[in-house]
């Protein structure tokens, strides 16, 4: 029997930003009530063409992955923007992306009010 899909309630926050500076976003996101965080250490790049768009002259970058609730979602993205200056040239971005599809049982095991 399949499971019923559901439109979770939540987006998942990619930020990426120059090494060393992954504590830093873990930080502002704690002050923001988010205080559940996935920190990783990203190596490599896109094709050279992709990563002079996005400025990512540097291989080695740190990448910050948590849950939000889609309703503080855009909100969230502007002031992580802003307060660590993204819009400067080579200093990362953040980006949101809903979840296509999540069981009820990822939604329980998450512990998320549907």
């Amino acid at each position: 029997m399949r499971k019923k899909k559901i439109k979770p309630p939540f987006e998942i926050m990619i930020i990426i930003v120059n090494y060393g500076e992954g504590d830093k976003v873990v930080e502002l996101l704690k002050n923001n009530n988010i205080p559940l965080t996935l920190q990783m250490q990203g190596r490599g790049t896109a094709e050279s063409e992709v990563a002079d768009i996005f400025g990512f002259g540097v291989v080695e970058r740190d990448v910050v992955a948590c849950f939000v609730e889609e309703e503080r979602s855009r909100a969230l993205v502007e002031m992580v923007y802003t307060d660590l200056k993204l819009d400067m040239e080579h200093t990362g971005l953040v980006f949101t992306i809903q979840p296509s599809g999540a069981t009820m049982d990822l939604i329980k095991t998450l512990k998320v009010e549907v």
